[in-house]
């Protein structure tokens, strides 16, 4: 009978400071994290004296991208080039049965964070082209870049007076 390997967990936090435990397959699901581990080398480091990795998403959108890769972790990487089979199983349906804002949050998550297989999932949700999805999340992130200019130059004409 084979011998299990102890399950290891990582602490991961979102900006309102809640701590999630996941496992290592877990995090490899998640491409920013996996390349930090990679790069950091904490893989080497024992977990628990790891400080929380600190992650700028809510703790309902970093609870909603825990889940779905630890629902998908065993499964084969998310080939792109894969013909789309137009149904969404089951589970994942229920799953993407989310507020619209929370659904744009969770691809914003899931490109910002790297998870390809969740991006090119809820692009089917809202049955737009991946394409489409990431050019008016640039248009929003400009839109955000100018609004904060802006704001500063306002900041500093207040300021002087």
């Amino acid at each position: 009978m084979p011998v299990e390997e102890p399950v290891v967990l990582y602490k991961l936090r979102s900006m309102d400071h809640t701590r999630f435990l996941v496992d290592r397959r877990t995090v490899a699901m998640i491409g920013r994290l996996d390349d930090l581990f990679k790069s950091a080398g904490l893989d080497i480091i024992p977990a628990d004296q790891l400080e929380p990795i600190q992650l700028e998403l809510s703790a309902t959108v970093l609870r909603k991208v825990i889940e779905w890769c630890d629902h998908h972790k065993f499964d084969p990487p998310f080939d792109e080039s894969a013909p789309d089979s137009g149904e969404l199983p089951d589970w994942d349906a229920n799953f993407l049965m989310v507020r619209h804002r929370l659904l744009f949050d969770i691809i914003r998550a899931a490109k910002d964070f790297h998870v390809p297989g969740l991006f090119a999932m809820c692009c089917r949700v809202v049955s737009q082209n991946p394409r489409e999805i990431i050019d008016g999340l640039l248009e929003d992130d400009v839109e955000v870049e100018q609004e904060n200019r802006q704001g500063r130059r306002f900041n500093y004409r207040a300021a002087a007076a």
